[in-house]
């Protein structure tokens, strides 16, 4: 230590103070992140695709139901006049079109998932990293810090008044 220039031990211990403080905030935004991170994969996971399953449940009952209407208006107008019923064929083919795009949004559930899933543990180690620096490295080295602080403070005490 004989070419180390401390001026103030007070700003070593505002150095300590300052790495405890961060290591406070890097562990609350890490766990901030790591929840954002498995929120993002329960979503894509399971959330986003229990919604298009229940889309397309829907889609189908209404579907089933429209045809019904329409093969109910389709004969009641008997077999030699033809009532116009394209209300209730425009109804089933909106709910056709509905039930291939919940499909076609199963499907690319499943890719999103498999993307998702991908990326999200590509991002937990880092967020480990970030944990770990916050819960062991830093509170080690604040505890380094206070070491030191402790030493010059008894070799201050110690010294012969000028």
């Amino acid at each position: 230590m004989s070419d180390a220039d401390v001026r103030s031990i007070e700003s070593l211990d505002e150095l300590r103070q300052a790495v405890d403080r961060l290591g406070e905030r890097l562990l609350r935004q890490g766990h901030q992140v790591r929840a954002v991170v498995g929120r993002a994969e329960q979503h894509f996971a399971r959330d986003y695709p229990v919604y298009w399953q229940s889309q397309l449940r829907r889609a189908e009952q209404r579907l089933s139901e429209a045809r019904d209407r329409l093969s109910r208006k389709q004969s009641t107008a008997g077999s030699g006049s033809s009532a116009p019923a394209t209300d209730e064929r425009k109804e089933v083919a909106r709910w056709k079109a509905r039930k291939n795009l919940c499909r076609e949004r199963i499907e690319r559930a499943r890719t999103v998932a498999v993307e998702m899933e991908q990326n999200c543990e590509k991002m937990k180690g880092p967020v480990a990293d970030l944990i770990e620096l916050a819960e062991v490295s830093l509170p080690n080295a604040s505890v380094r810090l206070a070491t030191l602080i402790a030493r010059l403070q008894a070799y201050q005490n110690n010294l012969p008044p000028t």
